[in-house]
This record gives structure tokens, C-alpha cells and sequence, in this order.
């Protein structure tokens, strides 16, 4: 059991949450509310019915709720709606500066306009700043299974609305079988002649070959969960010399059966070979966990010490996408923060 110190240390010291998507933090209230604003039908009336809902054995069932919380997203309040409540989320996780995809083939294929969902994110994103002092910027993802020139013209729109809506970078997700990473080569390209930062969801469902495609094809500066990177001695090694970040979510991983129990998870492993890892929630509601909880779970499962979470909480500044200056600061600040807490706390 996790010691009463040890968790009152983790809830205080300052952390980034780097692999967050939007559309996947749809709170229980947040989805029912929404479907009333919209007149939808939900398989459920009230919290506990969604909560509920939200439990699921496999990943195509996993996909539909997906589908469904998505379905409930139409205007510009909805997605500003959702942006202002992961705002306040990561204010209440001690979460200072949160980066959080968006998945813009979700809504397009709804024939959502581009500009309802950056007007929102913009307007939720400016409130966040100002209502919970959280700095929120976004990665617009691909979705593996779209065409490649639908890769590109992601990327397009996503430079025209850089300014307005903090985006920072491209990243690419969904089903990484039968849909290598390499497809999306032409987008990833003009991202990296953009300057825009660039990311990749792999090795989950894929072993380390997807790893290697994502950062041989794609040039990403960062990979999203990367777990099975643990299976190849050399791409270990790649990722510890070169300090490429894994954005690592344990308890998101056991719920979609990538490792059986949380202590055949590779999260410490990785860490021990010198890989620049972070903890992250991924889709909080629908795997009924937050970021707190990620930190909480594998700090009792592996035996974890304060030493310990000081440097996931480093890493997740590290691994940010800020400018050296800003970086640096919020690395003092969380020095400052860590030597506070250990007087009071520990």
C-alpha cells in the first residue's frame, strides 16, 4: 500500500501530462450534458450509467465509446466546453503545462468544420490560462488510416491555425496494425519544414518495428506509449543515448491488454536503462484514471521513493515541447517545489 506521505508528495509536486487526448477526457457529466445540448439519445441517464458504459473487454469496443463521445461534439461551446474542463483537471493534478492531442478526422468525418473545433479549443484554451493559470497547447494527430494527402492537408490547416490555437506539433495515432507509419511520410515532412513538432502513438499494439518506422520514417521527436521498445536491446539503447521521450501510459495499457497485470509493465525497466519516460493518463474517464492515479499505481507496484517521482516529474518537463528558457524555468521552479515539499512532507 502506498504510503499516506509518499501519495500527499505526488498529488503536490508540479507535473506535465504530455499524452492527453481531447476528445477521450470527456467526463461522464461533460458527455450527458452535451447530448442534451444536442438532443441525442445516450445508452444511459445518468453518471453511474456512463461510467459504466465506459467499461469495455476489447479494443473495438474500446473505439465505439470512443465513437460515441465524439458524436456528442458539434459547436464551438462543445469543444471549448471540453478544453475548459481538462483545464480545471489539470489544475486539481497539480499539472501546470499540459500538451493534448486532438483528432480532427473524428469530426470530419461528421463534416464538423475545421473552424468550430479550433474557434472552441482557441476560447477554452485562453479561459484555461486565465480562470486556472494552466498553459494548454495541441498536437493535431493524424489518423493512421486516412489517405495520405489527408495527411497533409492536416497539416496545412493546422499551420494556418498555429497562432490561434497553440498548436504546437503533429502527431499521428489510431490503428497501428496494418497502417505503417511510413504512409504518412509526406505530411511528417512538411510538418519538420513547417517547424512544427512531431510525434507518434507506437509500439503499443505493434512491437518495436513500429518504433523504428515512426523514427526512421517520420523524424518524431517523441514517441506516445513506445512500451514495446522493451523488446529490442538496440532500440533501448537508441532511445537512452538520444533521450527520446517516451510518453508512457501504464494503467491505459492494462486496460487495453498490452501487458497482462501492472507488474509485467515495462515503465521501470525502460526508466532503469536511462529512456527519458513520463507518466500520462491518455483518455482519463474511459480507463478510470487520471494522471495522479498513473503515478499513484506504479509508485506502489514497483516500490517507488521519493527520488523516484522527482525524476518522472522532471522527465515530463523535459520531455515538454518549450522553449529552452521557459523549460529551464519550470525545471527551477520544480526544484524549488521538490525541496519545499521534502521539509513539509517527507
Amino acid at each position: 500500500m502506498l504510503e499516506p506521505a509518499l501519495k500527499t508528495y505526488i498529488e503536490r509536486i508540479p507535473k506535465t501530462e504530455l499524452h492527453c487526448h481531447l476528445e477521450g477526457s470527456i467526463q461522464p457529466a461533460t458527455l450527458l450534458k452535451l447530448a442534451a445540448r444536442h438532443g441525442i439519445e445516450l445508452p444511459f441517464t445518468d453518471e453511474e450509467g456512463a461510467k459504466a458504459f465506459y467499461e469495455f473487454t476489447s479494443l473495438n469496443q474500446f473505439l465505439g465509446i470512443f465513437a460515441l463521445a465524439c458524436s456528442t461534439l458539434k459547436t464551438r461551446q462543445d469543444f471549448e466546453t471540453i478544453t475548459l474542463d481538462l483545464g480545471a483537471d489539470s489544475a486539481s493534478q497539480g499539472i501546470p503545462y499540459r500538451e493534448v492531442f486532438f483528432t480532427y478526422a473524428y469530426h470530419d468525418r461528421r463534416s464538423i468544420p475545421w473552424e468550430e473545433v479550433i474557434s472552441g479549443i482557441a476560447s477554452g484554451r485562453e479561459k484555461v490560462k486565465q480562470q486556472y493559470n494552466v498553459e494548454m497547447w495541441f498536437i493535431a494527430d493524424i489518423d493512421r488510416t486516412v489517405d495520405p494527402q489527408d495527411g497533409v492537408r492536416l497539416v496545412e490547416m493546422a499551420q494556418a491555425s498555429r497562432d490561434q490555437a497553440g498548436i504546437i506539433g503533429i502527431g499521428l495515432d489510431s490503428q497501428e496494425i496494418g497502417y505503417p507509419a511510413k504512409r504518412q511520410k509526406p505530411a511528417f515532412d512538411l510538418a519538420k519544414r513547417l517547424g512544427l513538432h512531431r510525434v507518434a502513438h507506437a509500439g503499443e499494439d505493434v512491437g518495436p518495428e513500429s518504433v523504428w518506422d515512426a523514427l526512421q520514417s517520420l523524424d518524431v521527436e517523441r514517441i506516445d506509449h513506445g512500451v514495446r521498445s522493451i523488446d529490442d536491446p538496440a532500440l533501448v539503447k537508441h532511445l537512452a543515448e538520444r533521450q527520446v521521450a517516451l510518453t508512457v501510459c501504464p494503467l491505459s495499457n492494462i486496460e487495453l491488454k498490452v501487458y497482462p497485470q501492472l507488474r509485467d509493465h515495462p515503465v521501470k525497466r525502460l526508466t532503469d536503462a536511462g529512456v527519458l519516460v513520463m507518466l500520462n493518463s491518455d483518455d482519463p474517464p474511459m480507463f478510470h484514471c487520471n494522471v495522479l492515479d498513473n503515478y499513484f499505481a506504479v509508485a506502489e507496484t514497483f516500490n517507488l521513493n521519493a527520488a523516484d517521482i522527482d525524476q518522472y516529474a522532471r522527465n515530463s518537463f523535459k520531455a515538454a515541447f518549450l522553449p529552452d528558457e521557459r523549460k529551464q524555468q519550470y525545471l527551477a521552479d520544480l526544484e524549488r517545489e521538490i525541496k519545499k515539499l521534502r521539509s513539509e512532507i517527507l
